[in-house]
C-alpha cells in the first residue's frame, strides 16, 4: 500500500497519496510508479532551530544546514484537537516518556490508566520533546502508519527512528517555530514556484486572493499564470508547480533535479 511505500521513505501517508491520485492507496497495481514528495519550497520562517507547516504535515530541522535543512514527516492534530501555532523553545527532553493520560482522553476512553510505562503501548513513543511550557510535545509513536496524517490530540508525532536522532541532536532552548502556510512561493532561477496544501484548519478562505496579489506585484499579471495559480491551489498536491518566469529574469539554468529544494 502507498502507507509502506511512504513508510518506507520515512515520508508522510497523505503527502503520497495527493501526489499519486490516480493510485489505489490500498490496492496499487502490481508495477506501478509512485511519485514521492521529495522537493519542496521551503516555508516563510528564519532559517534556524525546528520549523513546522501544520499544512504540510512536516517538520524543518535546520540545526545542521540553514539552506538544506532535514525534512521531516508528521503526524498532527485534528480540526477538533488542533496543533499549536506560534514561536517557542524546545523545552524539557524526556527518554521512555510516561504517558500521563489527560482527563479529556480518558473522557472519552475511561478504560485506559491514569498513566501509561514506556513500551510497545505508549503512544509517545521512545522520546519527548516539549514544545515550550505547554503540555504538548515532539514526539514518538506506537503507530507508525498515523505518521503524515492528522492523527493526535495537538501534539507533534514523527517515526520512532527520526525522533530519536532528532532528540540527540537538538538542544533545550532551541526555537521552533509553528507555522500555517497552506500556500509558499518559492525563486529560483527567476522561476516562480507554488506549493499548496490543505486548508486543514480552514484558518485561510482568502489564500487564492492573497497569493494572486504577489504574484501581481511580482509582475506575474498574465492570465496565463493566475490560472495555473487558481488550478495549483484546487488540487493542492504539495508539490513546487512553476507558475512563471519573472520579468527581466535572466536565462534559467537547467531544470532543478527531483531532490532539490527551490529557497523561499
Amino acid at each position: 500500500t502507498l502507507l509502506d511505500v511512504a513508510e518506507r521513505h520515512r515520508l508522510g501517508f497523505e503527502r503520497v497519496a495527493r501526489l499519486n491520485p490516480d493510485l489505489d492507496a490500498w490496492i496499487p497495481p502490481v508495477g506501478a510508479r509512485v511519485r514521492l514528495p521529495t522537493w519542496h519550497v521551503l516555508p516563510d520562517a528564519p532559517h534556524e532551530g525546528l520549523v513546522v507547516n501544520l499544512p504540510e504535515l512536516q517538520l524543518y530541522d535546520y540545526g545542521g544546514d540553514r539552506e538544506n535543512p532535514q525534512i521531516l514527516a508528521l503526524a498532527i492534530g485534528d480540526e477538533l484537537d488542533p496543533s499549536l501555532v506560534g514561536t517557542f523553545r524546545v523545552g524539557r527532553k524526556r527518554a521512555n516518556p510516561v504517558w500521563h493520560v489527560p482527563a479529556s482522553i480518558r473522557a472519552e476512553r475511561p478504560e485506559l490508566p491514569a498513566e501509561i510505562p514506556p513500551g510497545p503501548d505508549n503512544p509517545l513513543g521512545p522520546y519527548w520533546l516539549t514544545i515550550g511550557q505547554t503540555s504538548y510535545g515532539v514526539h514518538g509513536t506506537n503507530n507508525r502508519w498515523s505518521i503524515g496524517r492528522e492523527a493526535t490530540h495537538g501534539c507533534l508525532r514523527l517515526y520512532n527512528d527520526v525522533v530519536e536522532a532528532l532528540y540527540a541532536r537538538t538542544r533545550t532552548g532551541t526555537p521552533i517555530r509553528i507555522l500555517y502556510q497552506p500556500v509558499k512561493l518559492g525563486l529560483r532561477d527567476g522561476i516562480v514556484y507554488v506549493e499548496a496544501h490543505p486548508d486543514r484548519y480552514r484558518r485561510d478562505p482568502e489564500r487564492l486572493e492573497r497569493t494572486r496579489a504577489v504574484l501581481v506585484e511580482w509582475g506575474l499579471d498574465d492570465e496565463a499564470s493566475l490560472a495555473l495559480l487558481e488550478r495549483t491551489l484546487e488540487a493542492a498536491r504539495g508539490e513546487p508547480v512553476a507558475i512563471g518566469v519573472l520579468p527581466d529574469a535572466p536565462e534559467p539554468s537547467p531544470a532543478p533535479s527531483a531532490t532539490s529544494r527551490p529557497t523561499s
